[in-house]
């Protein structure tokens, strides 16, 4: 998919249409003061809108005197009483419930107006169409509107005065028109679907129904989707890519790292140019059994605490992928607790936290290979993606993931055995021998499916079942630390091709990582000392990613720029 070269960041890109179609009409308002500041740059917005001709006919009256507001609520009372008589059937009911109360209760009303006369009879666009100056105005008010949501205020539009009304109220001059007579302030809430449509006055039209092609009323075909070229073979698509980096305006390798990256990227995905626009971050939970045995340090519970915390936006990886524009998918697929109707979460639950592997295996087979086929179809079900950050939540996992390990590399616990979410000494060492009980009750068997539903979980096992979709769909996967690490893994000891599609994000203090990375062949791309999952350090991983992929598409070459190449680039010491 081609992008240009002046489109927003992702991060921004979102947030711009996170405004439009968030905005709301509000009705109900907090009754604290809006700084005056604030009222400005949102004016200043409006006063940015195009016009015809440039003529800005706009003006804005700052209404605050509570008598003026009282008077002008008593006229919207009326005239609305009358437009609800024009309805004899349920309109009548869901036109009442359209509150009004806000002209009071906001702490700014503002009117806003069109100087018709403005710069004369001969505004360039002005002459042939003569609205031009009404829709110039209207576009104001939408800059208005998408500005004061994007800084949370609430906007309301009254739009049920007479005219005439309002300009004798507000003595405005014969040219002058009033456009839109708005309530602003901190809104109680800013509902998910609009207020017409809540109340049941009518739903959204669909867009397929108003777009027409060459003249009206002859449907627009819908739009295809696009066609991906055939990905190129690994070492192809890295020659090419590495042959154009030649010619970009820096030293060949002078970015390091990033550039290895991006070369990694481009070798999974088969292109020319890294792709990170369709990107998101998986993010499994499960519960475990283990945690009868006292090897962690918060409570069982916590799992779904957390998962709740996820899809509210409280999380730490709520933050870092916000930030790096990165959609979080959370699926429950082995969490003891039933999360009802809560939104935001796939409920794909193979099974209600898993046994104890120090007593018995944690999945049955038949769960395993449920659990690993569920991570397979949530990639399937996002559709074409570039990049792929995976994470997990599971109270007890890293003593899980501990003891695959040390099955599937054949180490003793003590050597692998870390601190997990933060444990003492002596716990460390209870842990360890949790996990030697474990992995003796398990046995000689290094077949990686058999250990994964003998020490795993379900959702190490999910995160099995999403890396090997990756893999099939050449979608480069970003791992966290040391619990995907071991999903990665497994996943490789299966088909240990799935490495040459894995990302390191980073390197965990936990001593397993260094031998799981050791035996993926991967060299990590942060070390910050991070241990606190959840996809956190794959999400900061994923940024660090967006930002070399966008250095390689957006910087200039030599011949763009107008600067020489360098002569014998390498030969001088």
């Amino acid at each position: 998919m081609s992008v240009s070269r002046y489109a927003f960041a992702p991060d921004e890109l979102e947030a711009v249409y996170r405004a439009i179609f968030g905005r709301r009409d509000t009705r109900s308002y907090r009754p604290e003061p809006l700084p005056q500041g604030l009222v400005w740059k949102i004016l200043g917005a409006a006063h940015a809108a195009p016009s015809v001709g440039f003529m800005q006919p706009w003006n804005f009256i700052l209404i605050q005197d509570t008598t003026r507001r009282t008077a002008l609520l008593e006229h919207f009372t009326r005239v609305s009483k009358r437009a609800a008589e024009d309805f004899q059937d349920a309109r009548n009911l869901r036109y009442r419930a359209l509150k009004l109360q806000g002209i009071l209760d906001a702490p700014l009303n503002l009117l806003v107006t069109c100087d018709r006369g403005r710069d004369g009879p001969h505004v360039l666009g002005r002459s042939v169409q003569r609205d031009t100056d009404v829709y110039s105005t209207c576009l104001a008010i939408q800059n208005l509107w998408l500005a004061a949501h994007a800084e949370g205020v609430g906007v309301g539009w009254m739009s049920i005065a007479e005219p005439d009304e309002l300009q004798r109220a507000f003595a405005l001059p014969e040219q002058v028109v009033p456009v839109a007579y708005l309530t602003m302030g901190w809104p109680v809430e800013l509902p998910k679907t609009p207020l017409l449509e809540r109340v049941g006055w009518k739903k959204r039209t669909p867009l397929k129904e108003l777009i027409f092609s060459e003249q009206w009323g002859v449907p627009a075909p819908p739009p295809k989707a696009p066609q991906q070229p055939e990905p190129l073979p690994p070492e192809q698509a890295k020659a090419l890519a590495a042959e154009r980096r030649t010619h970009l305006t820096r030293p060949t390798g002078s970015l390091g790292q990033l550039e290895e990256a991006v070369a990694r990227m481009v070798g999974i995905q088969g292109g020319r140019r890294a792709r990170i626009e369709r990107r998101a971050l998986l993010l499994l939970a499960g519960d475990h059994g283990v945690t009868a045995e006292g090897v962690s340090a918060y409570r069982r519970e916590v799992t779904a605490k957390m998962v709740y915390q996820f899809v509210a936006g409280g999380a730490a990886v709520c933050a870092i992928s916000r930030q790096a524009g990165l959609p979080i998918i959370v699926a429950d697929l082995g969490v003891d607790h039933d999360f009802g109707q809560a939104t935001g979460i796939r409920q794909r639950k193979v099974v209600s936290g898993t046994q104890n592997i120090a007593k018995a295996p944690a999945l049955t087979k038949v769960q395993c290979a449920q659990a690993v086929e569920t991570g397979r179809e949530l990639v399937q079900e996002m559709g074409p993606m570039d990049l792929l950050a995976i994470g997990e939540m599971g109270i007890g996992n890293s003593t899980i993931a501990t003891a695959m390990v040390a099955a599937l590399l054949d180490l003793p616990a003590a050597d692998v055995v870390g601190i997990g979410t933060g444990v003492g000494p002596r716990t460390r060492q209870h842990k360890a021998q949790v996990i030697e009980r474990a992995l003796a009750r398990h046995g000689e068997d290094r077949d990686p499916m058999g250990v994964l539903a003998s020490l795993g979980g379900a959702e190490l096992a999910g995160l099995v079942g999403a890396i090997q979709a990756c893999a099939a769909a050449r979608i480069p996967v970003v791992l966290d630390g040391f619990i995907t690490g071991a999903a990665a893994l497994c996943a490789a000891r299966i088909d240990p091709s799935i490495c040459q599609v894995l990302i390191a994000g980073h390197r965990s203090p936990e001593p397993g990582h260094r031998f799981v990375l050791q035996a993926l062949g991967l060299e990590p791309l942060l070390e910050l000392d991070l241990r606190l999952g959840e996809g956190s350090g794959a999400a900061l991983a994923t940024q660090l990613l967006i930002t070399a992929a966008r250095i390689d598409l957006e910087m200039c070459t030599f011949e763009e720029a107008g600067i020489e190449h360098p002569e014998n680039p390498g030969a001088r010491q």
